[in-house]
């Protein structure tokens, strides 16, 4: 499968973005502008999302896989990794597959956990009503703390609805169930977690019973006032923090 993505930028640091469920390549658009003078950003659209070929058999391995492809194809050296979400998740894995060429830093964004993700059965449910307008609006409303305006808003609503159909039903049936804790055991690559202490979909107990224990050299950096769209409802904010992470490298 041929990758599919953008890229923002021409600086000297690199950034491998990988998106949320419910988003794609240009859910990071907003927070990618402020990085884009001394940043390199790579947008990968995911298999399924972004109008990329779908898996016939999604997974956690074959998506990892693909993030591998990407970097290879696209010859990527001393690069970070960073994920949103469902895209956490597969950054981690992805980086445990890798042979060589590991990124030099991952960033994780209010990350769905290595282990399972807390989500009721009735919220699963409504959310298997896919595509579904209203749906999804109350989707975006119940993940988001600030307003986004209409115009974030309505790309978050618009990019859950492109989404193909078994992709979307497979991350809520099984990838978000798949355990994947005991195999990112022991990266030895610094990673720094990105949260905030009002996320409804991440809570901070997730963050620090299931993430953060399957983690060799975590760093912890809590934000406020803020849903789980970060790189959407706090753009500025969440570009100040990745311009500190990456700034020595």
């Amino acid at each position: 499968m041929k990758p599919n993505y953008e890229i923002i930028g021409n600086g000297e640091g690199t950034i491998v973005f990988v998106h949320y469920f419910g988003g794609d390549a240009g859910s990071w658009k907003w927070l990618t502008k402020r990085l884009k003078r001394k940043h390199r950003c790579v947008l990968l659209n995911l298999p399924g999302f972004g109008n990329t070929t779908a898996l016939k058999e999604p997974s956690i391995y074959d998506f990892s896989k693909y993030i591998i492809q990407c970097i290879k194809y696209l010859k990527l050296k001393n690069y970070t990794l960073c994920g949103h979400s469902m895209g956490a998740k597969l950054a981690l894995y992805a980086t445990k597959l890798m042979v060589d060429n590991r990124p030099s830093k991952i960033i994780l964004i209010a990350p769905s956990p290595p282990t399972t993700e807390n989500m009721s059965g009735e919220e699963k449910s409504r959310m298997l009503n896919h595509p579904d307008k209203e749906e999804a609006k109350t989707t975006v409303e119940g993940a988001i703390v600030k307003n986004l305006g209409k115009k974030r808003y309505d790309y978050a609503v618009d990019s859950q609805l492109g989404i193909d159909e078994r992709t979307w039903d497979w991350w809520l049936e099984q990838g978000m169930e798949h355990n994947i804790a005991d195999r990112i055991k022991g990266l030895d690559i610094p990673t720094f977690i990105i949260y905030s202490k009002n996320d409804p979909v991440i809570d901070t107990d997730s963050i620090y019973n299931e993430v953060l224990p399957y983690l060799n050299l975590p760093s912890v950096i809590a934000l406020g006032n803020i849903g789980h769209l970060i790189p959407m409802e706090a753009p500025r904010k969440l570009a100040r923090q990745i311009k500190r992470i990456t700034k020595n490298g």
